[in-house]
């Protein structure tokens, strides 16, 4: 290897850490950002996982050298993808699939009221 393809590499390298410094300045300066959404943190949640997925596509792509792999490894990555975002929306299907099965259970349910546990 010449010392010139060495350099080459050496400036990619160096170029992905300049990114992946900026991203984490942006991560830094995204923390002091209130993104709330209609009193939820449902914003900040997605710029933040917006953020680490660049991120994320950086460190894979150049430092595990997935941009010049072949197509079965990115049939397999987005598999797992697809099989990740099923078994995250599993328990939210199954609570709104419970939810008309509402009833009341005497050992869960809470009595606020002042005659409860005092004696008269």
């Amino acid at each position: 290897m010449s010392s010139k393809d060495m350099s080459h590499h050496i400036a990619h390298y160096r170029n992905v850490f300049i990114y992946l410094l900026i991203g984490t300045g942006f991560t830094v300066w995204a923390s002091y950002i209130d993104f709330n959404v209609g009193d939820s943190i449902a914003g900040a949640i997605f710029v933040g996982l917006v953020i680490a997925s660049i991120k994320g596509y950086l460190v894979a792509a150049n430092f595990m050298h997935l941009n010049s792999e072949k197509e079965m490894v990115y049939w397999t990555l987005i598999l797992t993808i697809i099989f990740l975002t099923i078994l995250l929306f599993l328990p939210v299907l199954w609570d709104t699939n419970n939810m008309s099965n509402q009833t009341n259970h005497s050992l869960w349910d809470i009595d606020n009221s002042p005659s409860h546990g005092t004696s008269n």
